[in-house]
């Protein structure tokens, strides 16, 4: 299997074409294993409401801690988020 991070071919990749070939398979695959924990809800394990608690809180503090990220590079480049919802 191919190496996400290796380029295709020897030419010059523009960083909006490494973004996105980076991006999307990094962004699935984050779904992909956010899908696996949502099936630990399922009648075949026990758990705690803490437990389940201090998983949503890990899953919510990374997502915002991502979300900071970009909002600080938009806001530097003078670029609004479509995605963020407004005060």
């Amino acid at each position: 299997m191919a190496n996400e991070e290796n380029t295709t071919g020897g030419d010059q990749e523009s960083k909006a074409d490494r973004f996105k070939r980076l991006a999307e398979p990094r962004v699935g695959n984050a779904v992909k294993k956010i899908k696996i924990i949502g099936n630990l809800a399922g009648s075949n394990y026990e758990f705690t409401p803490e437990q389940v608690a201090s998983i949503l809180t890990a899953l919510k503090s990374s997502v915002e801690e991502v979300e900071a990220k970009f909002q600080k590079l938009l806001k530097r480049r003078g670029l609004s988020n479509p995605g963020q919802s407004q005060p």
